[in-house]
């Protein structure tokens, strides 16, 4: 009898999917790029810092195109060799960058329906908190009784435990409040 498609079980594996750059590495007459083969993403680095530099060469240039012009293509290079050593990753460097752009610009409190939210500057709350003594006055307090030292024992012998006022057994239990309150009671043999 012959399976039916319906009946089998299908089990797919995918794999992370590898980049592999797009090379720049001839010139259109075939010979070689010096220093090349550049990415896709060096070239337009190179060509961004490059134009980015020679249009504020006012404000860094010295005055002399023989320094000025060989200052900027060093300084394009090496931002170009910089952008070739970034790691190859699974997202578009666009998308990051825009992503960068988009968390600088927005505030930093965040929105909410559309209307920046203000967080309110720290004040300072005030307050006492006294403890009654009438309150520590009016627990009952245990007895306890304390041997007096007899003229055959040493005065300087006190004894290492002090007695309790009834035995555990015959105490009646208090209200228990919480669990751990009644948790202890159980132990301590009370109800």
């Amino acid at each position: 009898m012959a399976e039916r498609d319906e009946d089998r079980e299908v089990a797919r594996f995918y794999t992370r999917s590898r980049r592999f750059p797009k090379f720049i590495g001839r010139l259109h007459d075939g010979t070689k790029i010096p220093g090349g083969p550049y990415t896709l993403t060096q070239g337009i680095v190179l060509a961004l810092v490059l134009i980015g530099a020679l249009l504020t060469q006012r404000m860094w240039g010295t005055g002399s195109p023989l320094v000025d012009f060989p200052l900027a293509i060093a300084f394009s290079w090496a931002a170009a060799w910089g952008a070739g050593r970034i790691p190859a990753t699974r997202r578009n460097m666009l998308n990051v960058l825009a992503g960068g752009l988009s968390a600088m610009t927005k505030p930093a409190t965040g929105k909410y329906r559309g209307t920046t939210m203000k967080i309110r500057p720290p004040h300072y709350a005030g307050g006492k908190t006294t403890i009654a003594d009438t309150i520590v006055d009016a627990l009952p307090r245990p007895e306890v009784a304390i041997p007096t030292p007899t003229p055959e024992a040493p005065a300087a012998v006190q004894p290492a435990m002090q007695q309790r006022s009834a035995p555990l057994a015959t105490r009646t239990p208090a209200h228990a409040v919480s669990g751990v309150e009644r948790l202890l009671q159980q132990a301590r043999g009370g109800n």
